[in-house]
């Protein structure tokens, strides 16, 4: 536990002198391993509000999955279960968007890119959210607007 508050002292302290944490200005092309709540400083720090908005709807998504797996072993202590093929599609697909994203974040192509990243997250969000509280109807008729 020491370790860990000394870690995250470290990590807090590095980035606090230059106002901006490293990751907003080099975006990691693989998995980091962030928390929700680094997630949610990281986005706090950044001056450019797309690379803000992106660590904000990557807070969001982890936020999503561990709403949807706990209601789902809710459901199961009572022995039952519910189609969950939803929660697997959606991180999927948040998944290969970014990973063929990631190359793009690195050309001079990343403020458009950014911008279709955060559209897509927030879409796909609200998707979820939708399926999540069974307005199946509505969702895919978001999917057919939004052609996702």
């Amino acid at each position: 536990m020491l370790r860990w508050i000394l870690g995250m002292l470290l990590f807090y302290t590095g980035y606090a002198v230059s106002d901006e944490h490293p990751a907003c200005l080099d975006l990691p092309l693989t998995e980091p391993g962030y928390s929700t709540g680094e997630l949610l400083t990281i986005a706090n720090s950044c001056k450019s509000p797309q690379v803000a908005d992106l660590y904000f709807h990557r807070a969001q998504h982890i936020k999503l999955l561990k709403k949807f797996q706990e209601f789902e072993r809710g459901l199961l202590q009572y022995g039952e279960r519910d189609d969950d093929s939803y929660i697997e599609s959606y991180r999927i697909h948040i998944a290969i968007i970014e990973a063929f994203s990631s190359r793009d974040l690195r050309t001079e192509k990343r403020d458009q890119t950014l911008v279709t990243l955060n559209r897509i997250y927030e879409q796909s969000h609200e998707i979820a959210e939708l399926r999540f509280r069974g307005y199946d109807l509505i969702a895919d008729r978001l999917e057919l607007i939004y052609q996702l």
